[in-house]
């Protein structure tokens, strides 16, 4: 099974339990519905422990979370570093839009066929999501991930395929 991660536990909020996170999700509204469950993740053991959500709201990149499991502000306390997961589901995604770990590792080819590199990291930047491509020699890379620049995306084959402009690639 594959998890996504929705965020990293930074604090209590509260002194009912309710976490403070750091959120890597857009999508916080559907994923923190009252009744979704969701999964504590312990990054140093790998464990997860399955939670019910019971309330949400967020402030910018905090989202502030309840969970019925966790009921004090201590036992909120002893989770900071941790990460709250959801499973990863595609039926979760609207047609074009695409997981950041499926893109990962994704060969990107230009409008000559050429490979150029593959997808390192899917970075969010105030302008627009970009893909920060490694090369095989050379310097790092970026696409904005936008459709002046992005021709096609097929996550079945694991490809990319994009329009390459002058002055794209440097040394």
């Amino acid at each position: 099974m594959e998890y996504l991660s929705l965020g990293k536990i930074i604090d209590a909020f509260s002194l009912d339990g309710t976490l403070k996170v750091i959120s890597s999700t857009d999508n916080g509204k559907k994923r923190y519905q009252a009744g979704n469950k969701i999964f504590l993740y312990d990054p140093k053991t790998q464990e997860r422990k399955e939670l019910t959500v019971l309330n949400y709201r967020a402030n910018g990149q905090i989202d502030f979370v309840k969970v019925n499991e966790i009921t004090t502000k201590e036992e909120a306390e002893s989770y900071r570093g941790y990460e709250l997961h959801v499973i990863k589901d595609s039926k979760d995604l609207d047609e074009g839009y695409y997981f950041y770990s499926d893109l990962r590792g994704c060969k990107i080819i230009d409008q000559d066929n050429t490979e150029l590199g593959i997808v390192k990291e899917v970075e969010e930047f105030p302008a627009q999501i970009t893909l920060r491509i490694k090369r095989k020699e050379g310097a790092e890379f970026f696409v904005p991930f936008i459709k002046q620049f992005i021709r096609e995306v097929d996550i079945d084959k694991k490809i990319v395929y994009i329009n390459r402009v002058e002055g794209m690639l440097w040394k």
